[in-house]
């Protein structure tokens, strides 16, 4: 998982970004970005995106996209707050950022205002219904998050 420079040295990452969710596959990747970030000294950052794409086009009732959005919203911070005892019990300090956007979108903005030089994700076993709705899988879009971020990818499964 390690880069290695031309002259054949280590690099070291300055600040990792992770994505989070309430998956087991996101507590793992969780863990896993808490340790490089201590091993690596780095900055870590979990990210949880307020993605509502799924509520375009759709009848919701009574209840406003604002609504589900604050609801969404107050359920990221819970999973942040997780991921934040997950890298307690590493020793490590993260920053938690819940904002809205598509999952993309939000990963690209935080990677690119931290200049962060890893992305850890979890992979996340789909149905075909969730691989509609969320167009494909997280490996799906490993390049374009590269080129997004000009950052490493990391899926942990």
């Amino acid at each position: 998982m390690l880069e290695w420079s031309q002259g054949g040295g280590q690099v070291a990452y300055k600040k990792i970004v992770c994505g989070v969710t309430a998956s087991a596959h996101s507590q793992k990747a969780a863990l896993e970005a808490a340790k490089l970030a201590k091993q690596h000294r780095a900055e870590l950052f979990y990210v949880y995106a307020v993605d509502l794409d799924f509520l375009k086009g759709g009848r919701m009732g009574s209840l406003s996209q604002d609504v589900i959005a604050r609801s969404v919203e107050k359920l990221g911070k819970q999973i942040v707050d997780l991921a934040e005892q997950i890298a307690a019990s590493e020793g490590v300090k993260p920053e938690k950022i819940v904002r809205r956007g598509t999952v993309l979108d939000v990963l690209g903005q935080v990677m690119r205002e931290q200049k962060a030089d890893l992305l850890v994700l979890g992979h996340e076993e789909r149905t075909f219904f969730e691989k509609h709705l969320f167009k494909g899988d997280v490996e799906d879009h490993i390049q374009e998050l590269k080129a997004r971020t000009g950052a490493e990818v990391t899926i942990i499964r």
